[in-house]
């Protein structure tokens, strides 16, 4: 996944659902990362004070993945 490309957000939830979603879009042939994961792994408390952990897509990309989780 090229780090100069805009990305968009097709999913927010706790660490693990993100790395289950990251894993089916990624299988599906959808690059995909997790962003903040790194952070909550770290402190246990930061997910609950930040927020989720969301799961990015390129824009090309976001119809067929939001599809699929939705599916």
């Amino acid at each position: 996944m090229n780090e100069k490309q805009d990305l968009v957000t097709v999913f927010k939830g706790q660490p693990f659902e993100a790395e289950i979603i990251r894993g089916r879009l990624e299988a599906e042939g959808i690059p995909a990362m997790i962003f903040n994961n790194s952070m909550s792994a770290i402190f246990s408390t930061y997910t609950a004070m930040a927020g989720s952990v969301s799961v990015l897509v390129t824009p090309q990309d976001e119809i067929r993945a939001k599809e699929l989780i939705e599916g």
